[in-house]
């Protein structure tokens, strides 16, 4: 028996080698990575408003990652070292630093602490934190790894994002300013970036007063508090030499470029808009229940969130996750379903480039009869000439020094999660209705990181609706290439797995305790967090298909 089962398993082993692997979906095609699961964190609460597992930051120093958990409004300390030896493993929070401890006096309330840096130079985890009214300045919080503050440094109002530079010398906030009681009721606070000098402790505040540098058609809301008022940043990236900061200013559908050593604003640039009608851009804007992706005369409002840079060739380059954001603060909205201001647009003639002015216009009242197309969100701000919406459903690809578009993902992301997840196609994070998201914002990618895999840079980027993280090969900037997606959401209930990705955060092979490059994603509305890591497609393939191997030779014994 033993002579005649060896060459069986021979020939079998090296039969299943040469099978095709099966491609479940077309979007698959060309899979260059593959990211999985390997261990994952609960905070131990969820909410459907989100919140809870938020900013999170790796420290190669101790490998462990700094999670801002808003639930508590705490940051926990989660070791990874252990992840060498095994796979599913259910991680456990080692310590908590309370920040509204530490900040707290007779002259500042702690609000919220929004974001958090390492720097493994300096030794030192930096947080930003906002006062309780939102009209006052924030704070910067520097602690040692263990939580114990050794400096902190006053902000602009609303501090929502904070970036250490690589050497440890500058430590920069974008700082919202957004006036979340109105404009009747309420104040509009200045937005601004501030920078930090670490080594003489002085401080810089950057505001957004010089308007021969902003671009006319920078879009401005509060046209009587102009740009220093109305201008709100969200977000930060440095340059690879660290001598410029790259602001989001999501609302204002804008980038701001600032010089971090002299502190002078160098430039905002509008990023304009991205043209629905054209082919490969393609979106589902009606809520019906079903997938149809369709060219629309629709312009869609990039309003990045996140942002990062790399650079190829010498060339910086700036990634963002094109999420839209409406302003809703009181009496002060830009925002309404499609029903209640279809009958004032009128299709402007030269606006769309992928149809003629008479297709549009027919397009445009068959989305007047049709139903299904009332909750769309439209932009009230932008004009009456198209349909302006909120978010390119996707992330895009600019030059640094022109803020000139070189890619953007198009409709990849409906069509994918399409194709992947046709039951639960545009699913929102706080409910399981398949096809709600589409009059909205779609999937909303809501954070992107760029990292090194196998030397070439990867972009991940967080689907914060339905979920998962999606992965490009950007080693062509103006040819970026899908890489693989991932969603470790249970779809058996509303909050169930990992729901809504709200921060992630990259780990190089180099820094990883698996060897292998790591991707963290914290999730707000379930309140976990997803380690996940990247491994060679080539390498899952061949696995994959020895084990079927194996499990026809079981079959074919009767094992």
């Amino acid at each position: 028996m033993k002579k005649f089962v060896k060459p069986i398993i021979a020939a079998v082993t090296a039969g299943a080698l040469l099978v095709p692997s099966i491609q479940t979906s077309a979007a698959q095609t060309g899979k260059k990575i593959d990211l999985s699961k390997i261990a994952g964190y609960s905070t131990g609460s969820q909410d459907e408003e989100g919140g809870v597992a938020e900013i999170i930051k790796y420290n190669k120093d101790n490998k462990k990652f700094y999670l801002i958990n808003g639930k508590t409004q705490t940051i926990d300390i989660v070791s990874l070292s252990e992840l060498k030896k095994g796979k599913n493993q259910e991680l456990k929070k080692e310590t908590s630093i309370n920040i509204a401890e530490a900040v707290n006096s007779d002259s500042f309330t702690y609000g919220d602490v929004t974001s958090i840096d390492v720097n493994t130079r300096k030794k030192v985890i930096v947080a930003a934190v906002q006062e309780k009214d939102y009209s006052k300045p924030g704070k910067i919080v520097a602690t040692d790894y263990s939580g114990k503050v050794l400096k902190t440094f006053k902000t602009g109002v609303q501090p929502d994002m904070i970036k250490m530079s690589a050497d440890g010398n500058s430590i920069l906030t974008a700082d919202e300013g957004e006036p979340r009681e109105g404009l009747e009721k309420g104040t509009d606070p200045e937005g601004s970036v501030t920078i930090v000098d670490v080594k003489t402790g002085a401080v810089k505040k950057v505001r957004f007063n010089n308007a021969s540098v902003i671009d006319r058609d920078v879009h401005i809301r509060n046209k009587e508090g102009g740009a220093l008022k109305d201008l709100e940043p969200e977000y930060m990236a440095l340059s690879a030499d660290g001598s410029k900061a790259y602001v989001t200013l999501q609302e204002n559908n804008a980038i701001a470029t600032v010089d971090v050593k002299s502190g002078k604003l160098v430039s905002v640039k509008s990023l304009e808009y991205k043209d629905h009608s054209v082919k490969g851009n393609e979106l589902d804007a009606a809520n019906d229940g079903k997938i149809n992706l369709e060219s629309l005369p629709v312009l869609g409002a990039y309003m990045p969130d996140s942002i990062t840079s790399y650079t190829v060739k010498g060339t910086d380059y700036l990634v963002t996750a094109n999420e839209g954001d409406a302003t809703e603060w009181e009496e002060f909205e830009n925002v309404k379903d499609f029903k209640d201001v279809k009958n004032k647009i009128t299709i402007g003639s030269s606006l769309f480039k992928g149809m003629s002015p008479e297709q549009a216009q027919k397009k445009l009242e068959e989305m007047k009869k049709n139903p299904a197309y009332d909750k769309l969100e439209v932009l009230t701000d932008r004009g009456n000439d198209a349909i302006y919406t909120l978010g390119g459903r996707s992330f895009s690809i600019w030059k640094a020094d022109t803020m000139e578009l070189v890619y953007d993902s198009g409709s990849d992301f409906e069509k994918i999660t399409a194709e992947q997840y046709p039951d639960f196609f545009n699913w929102s994070n706080d409910d399981d209705k398949m096809d709600k998201r589409s009059a909205k914002k779609g999937p909303e990618p809501e954070d992107v990181k760029v990292g090194e895999v196998n030397g070439k840079p990867y972009a991940f980027i967080g689907l914060e609706r339905i979920g998962g993280i999606m992965s490009y090969d950007l080693s062509n900037p103006k040819e970026a290439r899908f890489a693989d997606y991932l969603n470790t959401r249970s779809f058996e209930d509303k909050i169930a797995g990992d729901v809504s990705p709200e921060g992630l955060d990259f780990v190089p092979a180099a820094e990883s305790p698996t060897k292998r490059p790591l991707v963290l994603a914290g999730h707000e509305v379930s309140g976990t967090v997803a380690v996940n890591q990247v491994d060679s497609f080539k390498k899952q393939k061949h696995e994959r298909e020895e084990r079927r191997g194996l499990m026809f030779l079981k079959e074919l014994l009767g094992l």
